[in-house]
């Protein structure tokens, strides 16, 4: 049992005071006094800058407001001072320690195994992960608002985190690398017939399937998709749209395109798409209800019964 200030330190509370450099110093239980204004404040800033609630369509827009109400209120001078906040506060950081040269790594960071999915699991979701680290151990770092996963010293997926129970989310980028193996996966698995590109790549399927047939106008598709492993939406789209209607249409002639583009802008391709980090969607897929199944069994035997 602790008495007084004592307490038992979380390992990632002590990372963080190792990493800045202070001594935690814990308040008396049911001493009101030692943390004057701490609950009130927590009310003067939501009447302040939140009311009313800020309509905003991220974090990082929110950021931006809190940024902005924080310079508006350095400019204020408190009942009883003689210069305003900012320039006490100025005072006060120079009499500081200097910050580390890096921020601390505020995230818990579990080891877990991919799974043949191209799934590792994390907080009671599963996140996709490149096809080279399938059924390898990996780090999974879970921060705040996204999740990373590490293995070998880089990151190798990155991911908007999810607060939900037993959701997938996953980046079609790479699932790429398989459709050349299995083409129908481009209809069936969801994560990427539910991909939500621009509308001239539905168009350029159209046309090399017209062109083609169907079974060939569609590796053609795949072969154009897999594309975005090595260049940007954007530009893939732009070649997309300026080989419409061309005649002798074919992906080699789509990628062709992307490559002048990549050569004109002076930044090439940046490899395999299992190599892609940063995704370009993110989709959250349920997972399967297996009581639907249960109530089909339970009305076959009524259905035996009578």
């Amino acid at each position: 049992m602790f008495k007084g200030r004592e307490r038992r330190l979380h390992e990632r509370y002590a990372a963080l005071a190792s990493h800045y450099t202070f001594e935690p110093l814990f308040c008396l239980p049911a001493r009101g006094n030692e943390k004057p204004r701490a609950e009130n404040r927590v009310k003067d800033l939501q009447r302040q800058w939140a009311t009313p609630v800020p309509s905003v369509p991220d974090r990082e827009t929110l950021n931006v407001h809190l940024l902005a109400c924080c310079r508006r209120q350095a400019e204020h001078t408190v009942a009883g001072q003689h210069e305003p906040i900012g320039a006490r506060f100025v005072r006060d950081k120079a009499s500081a320690l200097p910050l580390p040269s890096r921020p601390f790594d505020a995230c818990i960071f579990p080891v877990a195994q991919v799974d043949k999915y191209q799934t590792v699991q994390f907080d009671c979701n599963r996140d996709s992960v490149p096809r080279a680290h399938a059924f390898c151990a990996v780090t999974v770092k879970g921060y705040s608002d996204r999740v990373e996963v590490v293995a070998a010293g880089q990151v190798v997926a990155r991911h908007g985190r999810s607060y939900g129970q037993d959701e997938q989310v996953l980046d079609p980028l790479p699932y790429l690398a398989a459709l050349a193996r299995r083409p129908a996966a481009l209809e069936h698995a969801p994560v990427l017939r539910d991909w939500q590109l621009p509308p001239a790549f539905a168009a350029l399927r159209q046309d090399l399937e017209r062109r083609h047939g169907p079974r060939a106008g569609c590796r053609h598709s795949i072969r154009v998709l897999q594309l975005l492993g090595d260049h940007p939406v954007g530009r893939v789209h732009e070649a997309v749209e300026g080989c419409l209607g061309q005649e002798g249409l074919t992906a080699e002639r789509v990628r062709a395109a992307a490559e002048r583009l990549a050569a004109a802008a002076g930044t090439p391709g940046t490899g395999a798409a299992a190599d892609v980090v940063t995704p370009l969607c993110q989709y959250q897929v349920p997972r399967p209800d297996l009581g639907r199944f249960k109530q089909l069994l339970s009305q076959g035997d009524s259905e035996d019964v009578r």
